[in-house]
């Protein structure tokens, strides 16, 4: 294995003013060693093939080293080894998915002739509503019409609940498009009787970040 990885770093010195990365999905610790890949795109099969069996030889310590200090809410991880042919070393290093968010707002004023007279002949304040969405699919999921709960959805019959409706899902759909689409998001709306929409906006996001432990790799790490 000494000699695969001397042949390794012998290939990679031409990049030496990078350092070379290789990666590998890992599924709820089952790493996916066929399905590798580089930051470096032009690298041929062989030498991916070389640097899985280099970093395969160490799975017994990535286990003990990872799996109990690095922990993923999806149960995602990457796998990285990270070659340096300058310095005849490579870094072993793992990479945790977790869920994470991002919020938004989106104020409008609304110019809506049937609205503005809802909101007069009703003498109503504020309408709000929640909604979610994950998975390609979404909806609004409550409104409250001045704080008490209503039982306005998209089939609603009544021309003022249609109304309402198509107002708090039209305006979500323009500010927030695709907001239902993989993780999705989650917020409020807020529209009032002076015609303004408030859209309290909040995305689902994933992340990766580094685990704290690393396993370094030399030439004295293997025995032959």
């Amino acid at each position: 294995m000494k000699r695969k990885f001397r042949a390794l770093l012998t290939f990679l010195r031409p990049y030496q003013e990078d350092k070379v990365n290789f990666y590998w999905n890992n599924y709820d610790g089952s790493i996916e060693w066929k399905w590798g890949g580089s930051n470096k795109r032009e690298l041929p099969q062989n030498i991916l093939d070389l640097a899985t069996e280099i970093c395969e030889h160490f799975e017994d310590q990535i286990e003990d080293t990872f799996y109990d200090n690095c922990y993923s809410e999806t149960d995602y991880y990457q796998l990285e080894m990270q070659v340096d042919p300058t310095t005849s070393t490579a870094i072993i290093k793992m990479q945790a998915e977790y869920y994470t968010s991002h919020a938004e707002t989106y104020e409008r004023e609304l110019t809506n002739s049937d609205l503005e007279d809802y909101f007069k002949r009703t003498g109503v304040e504020i309408i709000e509503a929640r909604y979610s969405g994950g998975g390609d699919s979404g909806d609004i999921d409550s409104v409250r019409i001045d704080g008490e709960h209503t039982n306005i959805n998209w089939q609603s019959n009544s021309d003022d609940e249609k109304l309402i409706w198509d107002t708090l899902y039209d305006n979500l759909e323009n500010a927030y498009g695709g907001w239902e689409i993989d993780d999705g998001s989650a917020g409020t709306i807020e529209l009032s009787k002076n015609m303004e929409i408030i859209i309290s906006h909040e995305w689902n996001m994933r992340e990766m970040e580094y685990c704290d432990d690393e396993i370094e790799i030399t030439m004295e790490s293997f025995e032959n």
